[in-house]
């Protein structure tokens, strides 16, 4: 009895110490990993910024993210500072990376503008919109309006318009798809289009093709077209603008059929 007494202390005092060691261990470990994220400890002396910048600036990533980086290496706090940076109007993505011992790499990638939204806003070349201030560089974008769930369809439309409308030389320079479903648009050459509710790309597409192949060149003497007819469309000329002959005059009046329909 007494040797199973003296077994059953022996064994208590090895679980003890194993208990006493991990125990220091764990505080140890502990104490080291709350130095470790300390802001003091191997503080940040170096930030690189990668990616094309032409339109976030140094002042704008200082600003942001200063207070965010003025740390220690292990204390970074990497997803608040990618946050941020993505917080910033021109910043699409950022990714950061640690360099040891005390450089941490923040690589951007920039909203890429594709048109003006609404007179106020940006849309990117995924149709999402952002709200950046403004560049007078920019005010050569098309410029898109509707509502803002429609920005993507809008983008892709205008996409369509253009590629439809390639062989007469002019472009989109605004489309718009008002609350109830009419389009309109203006092209880079003034001339105003009513579309209605007909599909842009078919529509614009198939016109312009027609008056660009007529002879004469009248699709440069056009100041407005409106498509809501359901056989054909009608033209307004440019003011001052005289059939120069009867070809011209001919090809003109069989455009116009039918009284337009309101879209």
């Amino acid at each position: 009895m007494k040797s199973v007494m003296i077994n059953l202390l022996q064994q208590n005092e090895v679980l003890v110490k194993k208990s006493v060691l991990s125990l220091i261990v764990a505080i140890v470990v502990w104490q080291f990993v709350s130095w470790l994220m300390q802001p003091s400890t191997m503080p940040i002396k170096q930030v690189r910024i990668g990616g094309e910048l032409n339109y976030v600036t140094a002042e704008d990533i200082s600003t942001s993210l200063s207070a965010l980086v003025d740390t220690g290496y292990f204390a970074m706090n990497s997803s608040e500072i990618v946050k941020q940076a993505t917080a910033l109007p021109w910043v699409n993505k950022a990714t950061i990376r640690r360099v040891w011992p005390d450089t941490i790499v923040l690589t951007l990638v920039e909203q890429k503008p594709a048109a003006i939204w609404n007179k106020t806003a940006l849309l990117n070349t995924q149709g999402e919109v952002f709200k950046p201030v403004f560049d007078k560089s920019l005010e050569t974008l098309p410029s898109l309006s509707g509502v803002e769930t429609s920005s993507q369809a809008i983008l892709e439309e205008y996409r369509k318009v253009n590629n439809a409308i390639k062989s007469t030389g002019i472009q989109v320079s605004k489309l718009s798809l008002a609350e109830h479903g009419s389009w309109s648009a203006v092209m880079s050459n003034g001339i105003k289009v009513s579309v209605g509710h007909q599909s842009p790309e078919q529509a614009i597409g198939k016109s312009l093709r027609l008056l660009a192949s007529l002879e004469g060149s009248l699709i440069d003497q056009l100041a407005k077209v409106d498509l809501r007819y359901p056989n054909g469309v009608s033209v307004q000329w440019k003011d001052g603008y005289k059939f120069a002959d009867r070809v011209e005059q001919i090809a003109a009046l069989k455009l116009k059929k039918d009284q337009p329909v309101k879209g």
